[in-house]
């Protein structure tokens, strides 16, 4: 089994393809306190910790597969992927929306486009490279709750949450299907399989506590 191993500073070997632009980025204690400040439920913070982890994982295998990934970006827009969910389900927005105009107003604009692209996938990106925003979108798939699953469980898992009419559960079919190309893309670079991933010892809470 693998072990998913945090530290509280930035992340050595992070892609560095963006020299010159003024990135501002924010720290992972800059995350965690933005998650305090808007009051995250517990719910939503175990499911963000673990997303963070799988992204990060994914992240660091594919950077030694001569990817560029910027490993700051890509934790901290898995860490605030849902940064406004709890906001928007009381409202009745997009919380997609809401989370991409809060980190813009706070000057995060480097993760405001990360946190609009969360939700759906549009099948142009796939004839693209893989992003950081991409690889936050699959992690998000991966985990239900704070559980690691397969696209198939999740994706059932919402058709029966959200699916209210014939044409919604058609519709989250189909963007199931774009998931599973976006999987294949993404481990064509790697030597572990996407069943793998439940292998990860991983801990909703536990790497983030101290930071």
């Amino acid at each position: 089994m693998h072990f998913i191993v945090l530290g509280c500073t930035k992340h050595m070997g992070s892609g560095e393809g963006n020299e010159g632009q003024n990135m501002i980025i924010p720290t992972r204690r800059q995350c965690l306190d933005l998650i305090e400040q808007v009051g995250m439920p517990g719910h939503i913070k175990k499911h963000s910790f673990v997303v963070a982890q799988i992204a990060l994982y994914l992240g660091r295998l594919l950077n030694q597969n001569s990817l560029r990934l910027n490993l700051d970006l890509l934790e901290a827009g898995a860490l605030l992927h849902d940064i406004a969910k709890a906001q928007a389900l009381l409202t009745g927005e997009r919380h997609e929306d809401v989370g991409a105009r809060m980190l813009e107003d706070r000057g995060f604009a480097m993760l405001s486009p990360i946190v609009k692209e969360h939700v759906v996938l549009d099948v142009s990106v796939l004839r693209g490279p893989i992003t950081e925003s991409l690889l936050v979108n699959y992690s998000d798939k991966r985990v239900k709750h704070d559980q690691v699953v397969s696209l198939k469980d999740r994706f059932s898992d919402l058709i029966g949450r959200y699916a209210k009419t014939r044409e919604h559960r058609g519709w989250l079919l189909e963007k199931s299907k774009l998931y599973l190309r976006l999987e294949s893309k993404i481990f064509e670079h790697l030597a572990i399989t996407p069943a793998d991933l439940a292998q990860l010892q991983l801990t909703s809470a536990e790497p983030y506590r101290n930071c």
